[in-house]
């Protein structure tokens, strides 16, 4: 007899971007697309919330009822998702004149009912459906957006610091001692007698926060991409 027998269920939801950038002087509303690509009903909640000191050890989440208040309108909260079916979640900016970026995330939820599975004689079998959240940022910028970063250098690590107004993602780093190559493959090895860069990923910069790197010399530089607005392509940025 086997009882408790786990059967591990397939279940796709599909959001078409996990970033919405309300840019300076750019439309203040935009439309996230879900689809359910499984055989299940999905029952869809939807919820904004701001996140206050983003990027900094005092950040947080905070819900709030009134639209306005939080300078955000999401619409609709709760949908129903019938299998193969396509339905738009609307995001509006209710800013203005802000001085400094606006930080959101919009959580989309998906819920099933209950599972059905058929027993064969006296075996029992438990099915178990893994759902997975989507956590949609939302960026609201001000209309003189401009992200400024600064470093600072330890003897053991590199600071950067954004003093501007505006977030700014830095992303494909590599930290580099001298001399390394820093145009070689994240996982290439490095040429006979040369030091090794080291891959750090990626990490937005919020405005008032900082990425601190530790690093394996005094002198090493930060190789990356920069992309100020979803928009706009990235661009090649060293830190020396």
């Amino acid at each position: 007899m086997l009882t408790g027998l786990a059967m591990p269920a397939r279940a796709q939801l599909a959001v078409d971007r996990l970033w919405v950038d309300f840019e300076p002087r750019s439309t203040p509303r935009a439309d996230v697309i879900v689809r359910n690509e499984s055989k299940d009903r999905y029952y869809i909640t939807v919820t904004p919330s701001e996140i206050v000191n983003p990027g900094t050890d005092k950040e947080q989440r905070v819900e709030q009822a009134d639209p306005e208040k939080l300078g955000l309108l999401v619409t609709p909260n709760r949908l129903i998702l019938d299998p193969g079916a396509i339905r738009s979640i609307r995001i509006v900016s209710l800013n203005a004149d802000l001085k400094s970026d606006r930080i959101y995330r919009v959580k989309i939820s998906p819920e099933v009912g209950d599972i059905d599975t058929p027993a064969a004689g006296d075996n029992h079998a438990v099915a178990i459906k893994i759902l997975a959240a989507y956590d949609v940022l939302v960026t609201a910028r001000p209309r003189n957006a401009k992200a400024q970063l600064v470093t600072t250098r330890g003897t053991d690590d590199l600071v950067i610091r954004n003093d501007g107004n505006t977030n700014i993602l830095l992303f494909d780093g590599q930290l580099c001692p001298p001399g390394a190559d820093d145009k070689a493959a994240p996982d290439a090895k490095p040429a006979e007698g040369k030091p090794a860069c080291e891959a750090v990923g990626s990490h937005r910069i919020y405005p008032g926060a900082s990425w601190d790197l530790k690093t394996q010399t005094a002198a090493d530089s930060l190789h990356a991409k920069a992309r100020s607005f979803a928009s706009i392509d990235p661009k090649n940025v060293t830190f020396p």
